[in-house]
């Protein structure tokens, strides 16, 4: 364990902070934690939506046309998410090159949409059951604003941003005199800058045209989105996902935040998918990736709700009897910082296993649960730091959710028992013989 320590204080850790000083890497972040204040909006809808009431309520809400109007701001938030995302990078990516915000948010969102198809494939049914497919021009297809365009975001928005950022330093603009108005003079400073960046993307355009994907939208996502999403995206990745940031975890990494850059494009794009299919009504078509939200994490990162629990009701340590009465009201809500660091967890060789072992029993056990029909996620999402069990619920909009968040509580103590009370008996050990000497220092 200590070699491993000393390899990442002088390896990793210094790689990590690398990343996480990246500029590029802070406009992601920034860009994906800037849109979820959307999501998080549209969720109070989604709760509406997911009131575990029973079938009368779900067929109450159907009957009235009620599903279908809670459900747009679900949709407009989901459906569109890469419109969101093209602003947020384009302006966090201006705030990068500390140029103004409000010019890298509309070049990037001008940019965006000049690379964005106006024209849409229709197929109408005739009265008599035939049906005429034909290309209609001038329409947007909403579904290049959805997940399936996040790498695009990406990549325009930070693009053409860094381009403007590039003319600017070149001084290549009209420079007016100091007495014009602030707001007439970014206005003609802004011209060059960006007709330059639009006549590079109606090129890019219009270079996508004559290949077999016909769009950049379709390029980028058959040779970058789609592969890696395909590797990273699926059942494995969303493990993989939830693993990795608790290993980090444990050697004082903010695993959480890390692999959440590291992934996000992936992340929200699957997160995307599956609001949109609840918002239609229809199965998440990746339950396993909202799995660390709702199940695999009870009570924090670790699972840690069990050994709060332990710690409240076995503990003989003072030390630990105290840490789980403090921690026990934020780690219903799902924080369990003042485990993590209070424990500690980091670092620490006899809880190590547990706290890996059983967000991964969780994560397993929940995939045979969902496959059997019962507490299963609808897609939807529900602000994770709802209190546990009602938590549960919204997510499932059952009981059964309920059900199982407390089923999963009791796995994940059974799991944390032994080696809890091996570093139980570690730390009142330590506590006797620190009271020992004190005992002899007065003396």
């Amino acid at each position: 364990m200590k070699k491993i320590q000393e390899f990442l204080e002088s390896k990793l850790l210094p790689f990590t902070h690398k990343i996480n000083d990246n500029k590029y890497v802070k406009v992601m972040m920034n860009s994906f934690m800037g849109i979820s204040a959307l999501t998080i909006g549209s969720s109070f809808f989604t709760l509406a939506l997911s009131l575990p009431l029973g079938d009368w309520y779900v067929n109450f809400l159907e009957r009235t046309g009620l599903r279908v109007i809670l459900s747009l701001p679900v949709l407009i938030t989901s459906e569109l998410i890469s419109l969101y995302l093209i602003l947020a990078v384009g302006y966090f990516t201006a705030k990068a090159f500390n140029k103004k915000s409000i010019n890298g948010a509309l070049l990037a969102l001008g940019s965006f949409l000049m690379v964005t198809p106006f024209e849409k494939v229709i197929t109408l049914v005739s009265e008599e059951g035939v049906e005429v497919s034909g290309l209609v021009t001038g329409v947007i297809p909403t579904e290049v604003f959805g997940a399936a365009s996040i790498f695009v975001a990406l990549i325009v928005g930070i693009v053409s941003v860094k381009l403007y950022a590039w003319l600017d330093d070149k001084d290549i603009k009209i420079k007016m005199p100091a007495s014009v108005p602030e707001n007439v003079t970014n206005m003609f400073e802004t011209m060059i800058p960006a007709s330059v960046i639009l006549f590079i993307f109606l090129i890019v355009r219009v270079l996508a045209s004559y290949t077999d994907y016909g769009t950049l939208q379709n390029i980028v996502y058959g040779l970058i989105q789609k592969p890696i999403t395909y590797v990273t995206g699926g059942y494995w990745g969303a493990f993989v996902y939830t693993i990795l940031a608790l290993v980090l975890w444990l050697f004082g990494i903010h695993g959480s935040m890390l692999v959440y850059v590291a992934m996000a494009p992936v992340a929200n794009a699957m997160w995307t998918e599956n609001i949109i299919a609840f918002g239609n009504g229809l199965a998440a078509p990746h339950p396993e990736w909202n799995y660390s939200m709702y199940y695999t994490s009870i009570g924090g990162s670790g699972a840690t709700m069990g050994l709060v629990l332990l710690m409240i009701f076995l503990a003989k340590s003072q030390h630990l009897k105290k840490l789980g009465k403090i921690s026990f009201p934020t780690s219903i809500f799902g924080i369990n910082e003042p485990i993590i660091f209070g424990t500690p967890m980091v670092m620490n060789a006899t809880l190590a296993i547990p706290f890996i072992l059983a967000p991964t029993v969780n994560f397993f056990l929940s995939t045979i649960v969902n496959k059997l029909g019962f507490a299963v996620l609808t897609g939807a999402m529900i602000n994770p730091y709802f209190p546990i069990g009602i938590l549960g619920m919204f997510a499932t909009n059952n009981w059964t959710g309920f059900a199982w968040q407390m089923i999963l509580i009791i796995i994940d103590t059974a799991i944390y028992y032994p080696f809890f009370k091996l570093y139980d008996s570690q730390k009142l050990k330590e506590e006797k013989l620190a009271e020992e000497n004190d005992k002899m220092d007065l003396i």
